[in-house]
């Protein structure tokens, strides 16, 4: 079928003209990807690469990239999701039963679903690497930080509850995270050109140009203040970054490998998760819906499920609920129960030279021009 709504939603990202763009620089290149019953299209412009090269490399369908965040549900949450239907654990279960060491301070009763929620009042971020650049070193810096939040009181989105809930999947399982996601996730699903801390295949995206963000992160305390400088760390990298995994803690400390960031994917592998998880919901896929319904129930906040993000897309008579994730190297993944669909976007939106634009901007216009598709097609 014509991919018409997605061909011109790429357009826009790549050359800035979508709406609320404003100062920011565009991504090189995008891909938008849609998949439901009866629908399969696909767009994809730009370039992968356009910094550090003679020449510009464009980007596929194939180009691997960078998730980000996006581990977050793609491996993580996904991997809680099985463990729980195969009577593992339970969201009611507190950390402490699979993480010993996460004990004193109200940290007690914490639950893994108030780590889901982002509700378990941890800091939002720390640059571990500033302490520590020993993956078990690092394992025991997040589990010993005192809180900064009482729990429960507000949603406060943390990477160090995603590094924790890691550390439960590991424990849950018995084995490394790579391993574990690879039994739970990847191989059930498929995805072959999956993988942490390093890409599977040479066709890369280009990320950010080192660390310049998360430096200017510790130094200016924004948006996150911290008791640290960037005269803590000496490791500051400076390069295009190519199949090394941008976030910091992720590869300083953990070695590419966490439960809130270091996986690589392509559109067409996340599509087939996507799938997976849409025919689950709706009881015909791999894990039992009334154990993913559980993840994905609204929480007390809004567009904050279990692990889940979601957004509202609306059409004339009709709204839909989109549940996935965003990354901060500018991909975002999503499926749509009502539609039975998968809408995957991404970008290498920090491969720019100025401000990048936000995920949640070009999300929207990604997704509504996903959603549109998926009427046209019916």
């Amino acid at each position: 079928m014509s991919a018409g709504p997605l061909t011109d939603a790429v357009h826009a990202l790549v050359t800035g003209t979508f709406r609320g763009r404003g100062d920011c620089a565009p991504p090189p290149g995008a891909c938008l990807a849609v998949r439901a019953p009866g629908v399969d299209a696909l767009a994809v412009t730009g370039h992968r690469q356009v910094l550090g090269v003679d020449e510009p490399l464009p980007m596929s369908a194939d180009t691997s990239h960078d998730l980000a965040s996006v581990t977050k549900v793609a491996a993580t949450t996904t991997a809680l999701v099985a463990l729980a239907d195969a009577g593992d654990l339970r969201l009611a279960d507190p950390v402490t039963r699979y993480v010993p060491g996460f004990r004193g301070d109200g940290r007690d009763e914490l639950t893994l679903e108030d780590l889901l929620l982002h509700r378990a009042g941890l800091w939002e971020w720390w640059p571990t690497y500033c302490d520590v650049t020993d993956p078990d070193e690092g394992r025991e810096l997040v589990r010993d930080l005192p809180l900064r939040y009482l729990p429960r009181t507000g949603r406060h989105y943390s990477d160090l509850g995603f590094m924790l809930l890691g550390q439960v999947v590991e424990a849950v399982a018995r084995s490394p995270l790579p391993a574990a996601v690879r039994e739970l996730v990847l191989g059930p699903v498929g995805m072959d050109a999956t993988a942490f801390a390093r890409p599977v295949g040479t066709e890369v995206a280009a990320s950010g140009t080192g660390d310049v963000i998360e430096r200017r992160m510790v130094d200016t305390g924004e948006p996150y203040s911290v008791p640290r400088s960037a005269a803590d760390f000496t490791g500051w990298r400076s390069h295009v970054l190519v199949g090394e995994v941008d976030d910091g803690n992720a590869f300083h400390t953990f070695r590419g490998v966490s439960g809130h960031a270091g996986l690589f994917s392509t559109v067409g592998d996340l599509l087939l998760l996507g799938g997976a998880l849409g025919r689950s919901a709706a009881g015909e896929g791999p894990w039992d819906a009334g154990v993913l319904g559980a993840f994905l129930a609204g929480g007390p906040d809004a567009g904050q499920s279990r692990g889940f993000r979601s957004w509202s897309t609306s059409l004339v008579g009709c709204t839909a609920t989109a549940f996935g994730h965003p990354g901060f190297t500018g991909c975002t993944f999503a499926v749509l129960p009502a539609h039975r669909a998968c809408v995957v976007l991404a970008t290498n939106r920090l491969h720019v030279v100025g401000d990048p634009v936000p995920n949640d901007v070009m999300w929207s216009t990604a997704l509504d021009a996903a959603h549109g598709l998926l009427h046209e097609a019916h």
